[in-house]
């Protein structure tokens, strides 16, 4: 009996937050907290959007085989692309320029021309009714 109580008690500590985090409503949709993803991390990486539909091109983790043409990211709304960085390790981050576009579902921006290694890419867009949605994507370029 000894034994159980404490057991019983470190389980309970560790479930409580997991179903209080589960009971957050969502950060990019603000999804009402019945309807809420469990383990659903605010201003995550794609992992977190990719419950909504979102997709993006280089997807995260990815090992594309030459530099990657452009960024690509799907939405289940429409949303306009307002800035894209890219970073190499140990190097500055560098401003990707992003077209003016009206809102849309799936939105672009040309990369340059990447060398060979580890990248993080930094995106931030916008919906119509001003919600923004920022995510990470690191790849590597082979």
């Amino acid at each position: 009996m000894r034994k159980i109580i404490p057991a019983v008690a470190m389980t309970l500590a560790l479930a409580v937050p997991a179903f209080a985090q589960a009971a957050e409503a969502c950060c990019c949709c603000k999804q009402d907290p019945a309807n809420a993803h469990a383990g659903h991390d605010a201003h995550g990486a794609d992992p977190d959007h990719a419950a909504h539909g979102m997709v993006t091109t280089p997807a995260d983790g990815a090992m594309t085989d030459g530099s990657p043409d452009w960024f690509t990211a799907t939405f289940p709304h429409a949303m306009t692309l307002t800035s894209v960085t890219v970073s190499a390790d140990g190097r500055p981050a560098i401003t990707v320029p992003v077209a003016a576009a009206a809102a849309t579902t799936r939105v672009s921006a040309d990369l340059p021309t990447l060398a060979p290694g580890n990248y993080v890419l930094n995106w931030t867009a916008e919906g119509a009714d001003g919600h923004e949605m920022t995510g990470v994507v690191r790849f590597m370029v082979h």
